[in-house]
């Protein structure tokens, strides 16, 4: 799609929807030429309620989840009118350069075969996203406190690891590892690390391994 330009892409967490620190994120994401990727938060939620009420079909709730994303992503250019949008991928490419939010289309991601299920999430969504515009790396900013002050021998964990702490989806290894960008994990605080965090990741960021 796209030459690796140093170029990342930033999932921020929907849980963030309920943080002092979302509108400083989105401040100090303005002032780079990061991809957002958009949580489903208190949008897919509902997803979920509705679901459950009603047990409509998983592919009906991954096109409404995927929507949620959408909704989520255009929260985020409200409060900060700093950043644009973009839909497609070709989109996203011509807006390289500039703080750019990902509003996922539903048909687009069916073309792409990405299966209608709940263990895949906007964290998946991002690695695939990733893969696709040939970033060099990828930044799950988590409303997770503990993730702010990771001790030495924390600066590194398995993506299995982090699957099983509920820190990132069940299907991240599989979309996310062993592929040509790397990916970091953060907690809701490490804006205040920007942009040297892009410039010196492993000092700000956990390392998400295979």
């Amino acid at each position: 799609m796209m030459e690796p330009k140093n170029i990342w892409a930033v999932k921020l967490g929907g849980s963030l929807a309920d943080s002092h620190c979302l509108i400083p994120w989105l401040e100090a994401l303005s002032q780079t030429s990061a991809i957002i990727v958009p949580g489903g938060g208190l949008f897919a939620d509902a997803v979920r309620q509705a679901q459950m009420h009603w047990h409509f079909d998983e592919q009906t709730a991954h096109h409404m989840a995927i929507l949620a994303m959408r909704q989520y992503g255009r929260m985020l250019a409200g409060l900060c009118p700093k950043l644009v949008m973009a839909t497609t991928l070709e989109n996203l490419v011509n807006h390289i350069g500039h703080a750019v939010v990902w509003l996922p289309d539903p048909e687009t991601l069916d073309e792409a075969g990405i299966p209608a299920t709940w263990d895949i999430s906007s964290d998946s969504l991002a690695a695939w996203l990733s893969n696709k515009l040939c970033v060099e790396n990828l930044l799950l900013v988590k409303s997770i406190a503990e993730l702010d002050k990771p001790d030495d021998k924390a600066r590194e964990l398995t993506a299995i690891q982090a699957a099983e702490a509920g820190w990132v989806d069940p299907a991240f290894n599989q979309y996310a590892m062993n592929q040509p960008f790397k990916s970091w994990l953060c907690g809701p605080e490490a804006y205040a690390n920007l942009p040297k965090g892009f410039i010196e990741p492993a000092r700000s960021f956990i390392l998400l391994r295979p």
